[in-house]
């Protein structure tokens, strides 16, 4: 949780967004990978890269 979260503190957009999609699906639960990519209104690859 706390490396989570000092990813989605981060001032670079890509860390944060990195921090977002862990907390999204395993956290709080928003859905399978895809669901969770389109909340976050990302690509699929994008995700998993991310990820």
């Amino acid at each position: 949780m706390e490396a989570v979260g000092a990813l989605e503190a981060s001032p670079v957009a890509v860390d944060a967004e990195a921090g977002r999609i862990p907390r999204a699906y395993g956290v709080d639960r928003s859905g399978i990978h895809g669901q969770v990519a389109r909340g976050l209104r990302i690509g699929r690859a994008t995700h998993f890269r991310r990820l």
